[in-house]
């Protein structure tokens, strides 16, 4: 689920910024360089600012691509970079150009500064055809009972996200989640309880569900057993 929210919430977990790393070896060179310092009289502020006017459409892409390296999702990254989930979605759409100082707390975040940025050192993940478990994201906190995990097979142009999710006895996500966008999954094993606004809705195994994720909604497994669920979702920013 922007995608919907991160269901890193249980009923007694609380929040960590832990996160997993995630590898690629093939790569292609970005082509975007920050402009060089004995090369012209304006400032530095003023040299990224170039950049960023040259490198717009890129920006959301980088973003999102180091993101997911990070396994951080789009609500992990805007709090501990002080900005709402929705800046962070539309400046990965590319739907706003960011200020230079939201750019640098969003790269000091993902370990990254502006130099690094727009320059060839950044390097763009080839997308995989096959993704496998070791491959896969965990979006959830290390100690939740929700475990969330993307297929992410590093492209940057793909329209619809994937999650294979797994809901420990006796666990939620957290509540009222909204974003944008809309979600499908199906209950492959165990119950679900969601929770649309003041509304709630019982799936048993082999049961479906397609919401509009603009209204407020929580996952509960109210049950003593795992439940499991795939889901797909749009936008693929997560």
């Amino acid at each position: 689920m922007p995608a919907k929210p991160k269901r890193n919430n249980d009923i007694s977990n609380t929040d960590s910024d832990d996160s997993i790393d995630h590898q690629e070896t093939d790569s292609c060179i970005g082509d975007i360089s920050i402009v060089d310092e004995s090369e012209s009289t304006s400032s530095p502020v003023q040299q990224v600012s170039a950049a960023v006017e040259l490198a717009e459409e890129d920006i959301g892409k980088k973003i999102n691509q180091m993101r997911l390296d990070k396994g951080y999702s789009q609500r992990k990254l805007a709090r501990m970079a002080g900005l709402t989930n929705t800046a962070i979605s539309s400046i990965e759409r590319n739907k706003v150009s960011p200020a230079i100082n939201t750019l640098k707390a969003i790269l000091q975040v993902l370990e990254s500064d502006l130099a690094t940025f727009f320059s060839d050192e950044w390097k763009e993940r080839k997308p995989r055809v096959v993704v496998t478990p070791n491959d896969l994201l965990e979006l959830s906190e290390p100690n939740s009972k929700v475990s969330l995990k993307q297929v992410y097979n590093c492209s940057t142009t793909k329209n619809l996200g994937f999650l294979i999710e797994t809901y420990q006895p006796n666990s939620s996500t957290e509540e009222k989640i909204t974003h944008e966008g809309e979600e499908i999954g199906t209950v492959i094993e165990g119950k679900i309880l969601i929770r649309i606004e003041d509304t709630t809705y019982l799936l048993n195994e082999g049961d479906s569900y397609v919401i509009d994720t603009n209204h407020p909604h929580t996952f509960i497994n109210p049950t003593d057993a795992i439940t499991r669920i795939v889901s797909a979702h749009t936008p693929t920013t997560y």
